[in-house]
C-alpha cells in the first residue's frame, strides 16, 4: 500500500471520528440543560440544602442572600458587603462574611448531585414523552435558547424540548411570522413538521 492511500484513510478515519465526536458533545451538551420545570425544581432544592445549614449567606451576581431554616430567601443591602466573590458565607464574630471553602464544595457537590438526578428523570420524562407517529403543536419556540415547548396532541401532555435541528427551528419562527401553526412527529430520532 502506497504511504498516500494510508494517510488519507487516516485523514478519512479522523475527520469522521472528529465528526462523530462533536455530535456526540453536541447531543450531550443538549441533554444537560434543564426545562423550565427542571430549574425550578433545582432551585428549590438548592434552597433546601443551603437552609439545612443553619444561618448562611450567598453571594451572586452582586446580591446578598442570607438563608436560614426559619426564614424565606431573603435579598440583603446591596452594598452590605460588596467585593465579595460568589459563593457561600458565614459571618464571623465581627459580622462580616467569611468565606469557607470546604463549606462551598460541601454545597456545591450536593447541587450538583441533585442537578444530575434532576436531569436524569427531564430526560426519562422526555422519552416518554416522544412516541414514533405522534402529533405535537409547538406551543412556544425559544428566543435566547433554541427549544420548542411541544403539547401532545393525543392527550394534551406538555414538554419542553431542546432537540430540534437549526432547519425546523428556522422554519417554525417562519411559520409563526406568518401565524401559521406548527404541528410536529416524532420519527424516533427528530422531530418532523408536517
Amino acid at each position: 500500500m502506497e504511504l498516500n492511500n494510508i494517510l488519507g484513510m487516516i485523514e478519512d478515519f479522523t475527520k469522521e471520528l472528529g465528526e462523530d465526536l462533536i455530535k456526540e458533545l453536541t447531543n450531550a451538551l443538549k441533554n444537560n440543560k434543564l426545562t423550565k420545570e427542571s430549574k425550578i425544581k433545582l432551585q428549590d432544592k438548592t434552597r433546601e440544602i443551603i437552609k439545612s445549614y443553619g444561618e448562611i449567606y450567598q453571594v451572586k451576581n452582586r446580591g446578598v442572600y442570607k438563608y436560614a431554616q426559619d426564614k424565606k430567601y431573603e435579598e440583603l443591602q446591596k452594598g452590605m458587603y460588596q467585593g465579595q466573590s460568589n459563593g457561600y458565607y458565614i459571618l464571623d464574630n465581627d459580622e462580616n462574611l467569611k468565606y469557607d471553602e470546604e463549606l462551598n464544595k460541601q454545597i456545591n457537590s450536593k447541587i450538583n448531585k441533585e442537578k444530575s438526578n434532576i436531569l436524569k428523570s427531564q430526560q426519562q420524562e422526555l422519552e416518554e414523552f416522544r412516541k414514533v407517529g405522534e402529533k405535537y403543536i409547538v406551543d412556544e419556540l425559544g428566543d435566547d435558547e433554541k427549544y420548542v415547548y411541544l403539547t401532545r396532541m393525543s392527550d394534551k401532555k406538555e414538554m419542553q424540548d431542546f432537540n430540534i435541528s437549526d432547519r425546523l427551528y428556522d422554519k417554525i419562527k417562519e411559520n409563526n411570522k406568518e401565524g401559521k401553526e406548527s404541528i410536529l412527529t416524532w420519527d424516533g430520532k427528530e422531530y418532523n413538521l408536517i
